[in-house]
């Protein structure tokens, strides 16, 4: 081997073994996020189901990030080890836009479908840097505002969910005062008599 396939062996190890870092430190801020949305509230049995759903969504992804900070970033087999585990993420993120979201909580059916759709782009982008060692970091870098971006929808469907109002660049909140009834008026007591 001569000295520049030593060279770009050598940086492309570091390259890949700082993106590898970066993504399982990065799944811890999904965890925490989504550990909020635990021990919601209860109500009806919509209500009841979709807070068990989002429950094991908050579990499962709380596994899948166990599984990748046990990973060995030195190991040979690192890079398709984390692949996996994206390919798990992005499939709870499939699961996660798949639920069926009670009408108090209607915005969250958007972030959701969100937050998949950037876990999709993040995923490809992730296999892309890491299966082709001739890859450019700018894709690594993509990949990652992609994954940030659908942690980010996660932390606002945790927010709505306790109650909070999502809050941040970009976060535009519109109020609706919502009722279950159509109130009595002059005109329809004068219909009914």
């Amino acid at each position: 081997m001569n000295n520049n396939d030593s060279k770009h062996n050598i940086n492309s190890d570091i390259r890949k073994n700082h993106g590898l870092r970066s993504a399982v430190l990065s799944v811890a801020i999904v965890v925490a996020s989504c550990v909020m949305m635990a021990g919601c509230g209860k109500g009806t049995k919509e209500l009841d189901k979709y807070y068990e759903n989002m429950n094991n969504f908050t579990n499962n992804i709380g596994i899948i990030k166990e599984r990748m900070e046990s990973i060995d970033t030195a190991s040979e087999n690192a890079s398709s080890d984390v692949l996996a585990c994206l390919d798990q993420l992005e499939e709870q993120f499939k699961l996660l836009s798949e639920i069926e979201v009670p009408k108090q909580f209607s915005s969250n059916e958007q972030l959701a479908d969100d937050a998949y759709s950037y876990m999709q782009q993040a995923v490809s982008m992730y296999h892309e840097f890491y299966d082709d060692p001739e890859s450019d970091y700018s894709v690594f870098e993509a990949a990652s505002e992609n994954y940030s971006r659908a942690m980010k929808r996660v932390g606002y469907i945790s927010s709505i969910l306790k109650g909070e109002v999502p809050e941040g660049d970009g976060v535009d909140v519109t109020e609706e005062e919502a009722t279950d009834f159509d109130p009595v008026t002059d005109d329809s007591v004068d219909e009914e008599q």
